[in-house]
């Protein structure tokens, strides 16, 4: 038997039959829509080594990652405080000049570390918060004393972070050295023009006595050569870098010689065989077997990579609640951020 009515009219579903009524949606339009991407700050020149660098990358030490991080840390979270960041905040860590760049909107900047400034128009001192215009052109200003500057933005930079971190370490390729011609986007900040001008103190890095505790190996340095490691100049040796500041000078001699594997931190001591003390920094390696003989207070950690090769270092010996005090100290005056 022949069906005499069709179950559905296939003209309904002719493309030309479909119309925008009064009040309907409005149909996509078939040009491609621009995607949203956030402002970035531009590198016209990346000086001899710069790096991305936020507090550091913690709890991963059993993999054999060091924290990285700023070499110096009383310069970066002075910076971050500076432009209204908090301190897990990215910023760039300068070696070498000329660095320039530009932000593509209307940000908050500072430049800090050992004898820095910048300039645009006019010469803007560091340590001081900076108001820039759209693709306004800036230069980090450093001295033959400077090791290590630190340029923050406001809203940070804003890259992708790795394992819980944007801190470059380039042994492990996590990060690499920003480059000239790199654009690194940037959070989103409110900017307060009236903040431009904002200062924190600068730490003494002309000081060659640095502050450190007993380490937790002193019972392998008799009382002669403790009181001769914490009254003896040293020198900084041209082979420190941003895992550690090594020393010349008076030998140091442990009982013992090498100890078993055990981790370690920033501001160790340690005395190898040969007897010329090394400081670690923010590279660190995550064990080592020699000995520690003091380690560096928190707070003095950025004068230590500070200093450069052949300028002399002296240990002042405090105790561990004259270390916290330092560092609370240090934060209160850089800001709750650090």
């Amino acid at each position: 038997m022949r069906l005499t009515r069709r179950v559905a009219d296939p003209r309904i579903d002719r493309p030309r039959d479909v119309r925008r009524g009064p009040g309907t949606a409005r149909a996509h339009s078939p040009r491609r829509s621009r995607a949203i991407r956030p402002p970035v700050i531009r590198i016209h020149a990346a000086g001899g080594r710069a790096t991305i660098q936020d507090a550091g990358r913690f709890g991963h030490l059993r993999e054999g990652l060091p924290p990285s991080g700023p070499a110096d840390p009383s310069a970066f979270f002075a910076a971050q405080w500076l432009v209204g960041n908090d301190g897990s905040a990215a910023a760039i860590e300068v070696v070498g000049s000329p660095f320039v760049f530009s932000c593509e909107d209307r940000r908050l900047i500072a430049v800090t570390g050992r004898e820095v400034a910048l300039r645009s128009r006019d010469r803007l001192p560091g340590w001081t918060a900076a108001f820039v215009r759209p693709d306004e052109e800036i230069t980090v200003i450093a001295s033959e004393r400077t090791r290590f500057a630190y340029v923050a933005v406001s809203g940070g930079i804003a890259t992708e972070p790795v394992l819980g971190s944007r801190a470059t370490y380039l042994p492990a390729g996590l990060g690499h050295l920003v480059r000239t011609g790199d654009s690194w986007p940037l959070g989103p900040a409110r900017v307060d023009p009236t903040s431009a001008g904002r200062t924190t103190k600068t730490p003494e890095y002309q000081d060659e006595f640095v502050r450190a505790i007993t380490g937790p190996h002193a019972e392998r340095f008799t009382d002669q050569e403790a009181e001769g490691f914490f009254s003896s100049q040293f020198m900084v040796d041209a082979m420190s870098d941003r895992m550690a500041t090594r020393l010349s000078g008076n030998l140091v001699r442990s009982r013992g010689g090498e100890i078993l594997t055990c981790g370690v931190i920033a501001g160790a001591v340690q005395v190898p065989s040969g007897g010329q003390p090394i400081i670690l920094l923010a590279e660190h390696q995550v064990t080592g077997g020699y000995p520690v003989i003091a380690t560096v207070i928190t707070a003095d950690l950025g004068r230590v990579a500070q200093r450069l090769p052949g300028e002399p270092l002296r240990f002042a010996r405090v105790e561990r609640d004259r270390a916290t005090d330092a560092l609370r100290g240090e934060r209160m005056t850089s800001g709750p951020s650090a």
